[in-house]
């Protein structure tokens, strides 16, 4: 996982700290190279970042501005005034450079924005190792009486595929929690994704096995049908 950072200016020592600890957490997907620059717009006001990478689909990401390069797809976008802030930024950036874990309905923003970002958080640390692409990610509030507030969390593939897997949590309280279950499931799903190619793999060896005795058993019988072969001196004597 690949993502430089480049220029990190925006008139604050401490906020420029923050941001490139944020720019060096998310990261890259495997195989893409990515840099990203963050400076001060002056006539707009802004935080302009500007990133040269993969390309993304345009319908997913039209607040960016977006252009095709053969020497790499450039993106920009204009962070104003309460945009201006780290945790916005990541999550801006973190929709555009892991497109494929897609977070949907998450009305845990309108209970707790922080604990809507811990949760989002705990899920795309576990899926970002996953190869399953694409996948979207959606949240449930669920309030019980005295019990207090519990979440729920579905994952599962964004288009049709031909292995799909679908997942839901239990009720949980915090984000470790989900991430526990989360973790569960996914090793719980690669022993079974092993189990099933070592499965696939001996059949077709026995396949492989059974084609093979049935060619020696077919060259067999053809032999013995024709006869053996006479040898010269018999086919003279013949003669």
């Amino acid at each position: 996982m690949s993502l430089s950072i480049g220029r990190v200016a925006v008139g604050d020592a401490e906020t420029e700290r923050v941001l490139r600890d944020v720019l060096s957490e998310l990261g890259a997907p495997p195989g893409e190279e990515w840099t990203v620059s963050v400076t001060p717009n002056s006539g707009a006001g802004a935080w302009e970042v500007s990133l040269q990478g993969a390309p993304r689909l345009k319908s997913e990401h039209i607040d960016w501005e977006s252009v095709h390069r053969a020497d790499g797809d450039r993106y920009r976008k204009l962070f104003h005034k309460a945009e201006r802030d780290p945790q916005f930024l990541k999550r801006a950036l973190r929709k555009l450079l892991w497109e494929a874990i897609q977070f949907r309905e998450n009305p845990v923003w309108s209970v707790d924005p922080v604990l809507a970002e811990a949760f989002e958080k705990a899920v795309w640390t576990e899926l970002r190792h996953e190869e399953m692409k694409p996948l979207q990610v959606r949240f449930g509030v669920w309030r019980e009486g005295p019990d207090g507030t519990k979440f729920v969390c579905k994952v599962e593939y964004a288009s049709a595929s031909d292995r799909p897997w679908s997942w839901w949590s239990s009720l949980v309280r915090t984000p470790d929690d989900l991430q526990h279950e989360l973790q569960k499931a996914l090793v719980a799903r690669r022993k079974r994704r092993a189990a099933q190619a070592l499965a696939a793999k001996s059949a077709a060896a026995r396949l492989a096995r059974r084609a093979r005795m049935a060619a020696a058993e077919a060259a067999a019988k053809s032999a013995t049908v024709l006869g053996p072969v006479p040898r010269p001196a018999e086919q003279r004597a013949s003669a």
